[in-house]
């Protein structure tokens, strides 16, 4: 029985009039005690690297994530499960997280994998083809990534060339998924269904070609914690390496829950001369005088950015500087009964 419910049962009907009068003026709503519990995602590169600190994350912090997931009993659930729910329009009622490895680095097999293997954890692999069709060292192999499929993993497309995508035209990105189409096709007899972007960057006219060859989600790399309200075409992920890879950071991604967004604008995530944009947000939920705060990299540097609040489920950041080229992004929490809710956006700036 939810709260509301327990309320009408123990109050007489003239104070259930009065609670309803007093309502209709402004007390605040029940409306995030209903909210998802959500999916944090995570997405590693490199393991043990140590001369790439942007991308690896160290043997140690890895175990680490592993060790806490365990110990505390994580819900850990595939990428496809995601999608799934997603397909059918369910909710993410149980806190769950997921993990995803982004391409195909000879680390994550020699080290990774076997540990995900050993505690029966889901892992899904994101492959750019042509670097595998090269037999690049320090990446796997593809007898190596069919080993990892016939031992339980999961893989999905990353392109061909690990293009920047929206820089390019809408032929020649097309032209390198069907590559990376026909790569995977000779080599391990399928196309996988999941996608993720390189460098986490789209576009609106990107989404529409991955439509056009039948690509039904994909995920970013902006951090936040999926619910269903989500972009099926602009899914968050939570970004790993030995600077964002501590073991609080991860505890507290981990814990983190959706911060659920009915509208968002600009809706194009590729900004050609708007450096500036004015970003507004749509809540699904009120915040209950909780307070949003957005944090922003414009001039290249992340600070706090001014928020208007325009009614209780509409708010507008306006930020203080212009992006510089390259990725902007966004990331707006709020606390609420002590949990934190998080939202994550990122644009690619020309």
């Amino acid at each position: 029985m939810n709260l509301m419910n327990k309320f009408l049962l123990f109050f007489p009907k003239y104070l259930i009039k009065l609670f309803l009068i007093i309502s209709f003026i402004g007390i605040p709503s029940f409306s995030f005690a209903e909210n998802e519990m959500g999916v944090s995602t995570f997405m590693y590169h490199r393991f043990g690297e140590d001369r790439y600190p942007t991308t690896s994350v160290t043997k140690e912090q890895f175990q680490s994530h592993i060790k806490y997931i365990i110990e505390n009993n994580i819900d850990v659930i595939s990428l496809e499960e995601i999608i799934s729910k997603l397909e059918n329009d369910e909710k993410f009622n149980e806190k769950s997280i997921a993990f995803s490895v982004d391409d195909a680095y000879l680390s994550f097999f020699e080290y990774a994998w076997p540990i995900f293997k050993k505690y029966k954890i889901p892992v899904t692999l994101f492959v750019s083809t042509d670097i595998i069709d090269s037999n690049t060292a320090g990446y796997m192999s593809w007898s190596q990534i069919k080993q990892f499929i016939d031992e339980g993993g999961s893989i999905g497309q990353h392109t061909s060339t690990h293009l920047h995508m929206p820089l390019n035209s809408k032929e020649y990105v097309k032209e390198d998924l069907l590559n990376s189409h026909r790569s995977f096709i000779k080599n391990i007899g399928f196309v996988p269904k999941l996608f993720a972007y390189p460098y986490g960057e789209t576009s609106l006219a990107i989404i529409e070609l991955l439509k056009e060859l039948n690509i039904s989600h994909a995920f970013g790399q902006h951090s936040g914690v999926i619910s269903s309200y989500e972009n099926h075409y602009y899914l968050p992920r939570f970004s790993l390496n030995e600077n964002f890879g501590t073991s609080d950071r991860f505890g507290f991604a981990v814990n983190s829950f959706p911060l659920q967004i009915d509208q968002f604008s600009p809706e194009d995530m590729f900004l050609k001369n708007n450096k500036r944009p004015l970003i507004e947000l749509t809540l699904v939920d009120d915040l209950n005088n909780n307070e949003l705060n957005c944090y922003s990299n414009p001039g290249g540097n992340w600070n706090s950015q001014e928020i208007i609040k325009i009614s209780p489920l509409k708010f507008q950041i306006k930020l203080e500087e212009d992006f510089l080229s390259g990725r902007g992004k966004l990331n707006c929490t709020s606390k609420i009964d002590d949990k934190w809710h998080w939202f994550g956006y990122q644009f690619l700036v020309k």
